[in-house]
């Protein structure tokens, strides 16, 4: 049918990153509110899932963060801003044996007993630092507008694909 030959791949693909374009704005948007760097901001992006996707049935994408290893220009540590995390002060312990910065293992080992000491003697809160969601916002307030979006681009690509120009 032409219907079926208009919907093909490409308007697929258009239709399913039209609505993640909608949320990757928003989730931009949420995290340039608590934005010190901009890096997070700058690295928000729109991926398509090609394990998922099925050419003229699927198309899968995905908001997410570039993120790549500590010191560059990624930002590893999105999710910790997204979910909250524990406090880690930085590793300064130094063994009486060799007079060395401690191994991470034992670093985190020596944290783990200052913040329960910590937290122990706070009456309120806890020994984390709170989480500043931006995705999770993002999708809950603009389910709707992705999904205008998705079908105001479907139906142009079948107007554009049946007509012929």
């Amino acid at each position: 049918s032409r219907i079926g030959e208009a919907a093909g791949e490409s308007t697929l693909r258009s239709t399913g990153f039209a609505g993640a374009q909608v949320f990757r704005e928003e989730a931009k948007r949420n995290a340039a509110k608590n934005a010190k760097t901009f890096t997070i901001h700058r690295n928000i992006i729109v991926k398509r899932l090609e394990e998922l996707s099925d050419a003229g049935q699927r198309q899968v994408y995905l908001v997410t963060v570039r993120k790549g290893n500590y010191g560059g220009s990624d930002a590893f540590y999105w999710r910790f801003v997204e979910d909250g995390h524990a406090k880690v002060r930085k590793n300064k312990t130094v063994s009486k044996k060799t007079g060395k910065v401690v191994d991470w293992k034992r670093h985190r080992a020596n944290e783990e007993r200052y913040w329960q000491k910590k937290a122990a003697e706070m009456e309120f809160g806890s020994a984390r630092v709170p989480a500043k969601p931006f995705i999770r916002p993002a999708y809950e307030s603009k389910k709707q507008e992705a999904a205008d979006a998705m079908v105001s681009t479907l139906n142009e690509q079948l107007a554009k694909n049946l007509t012929g120009s």
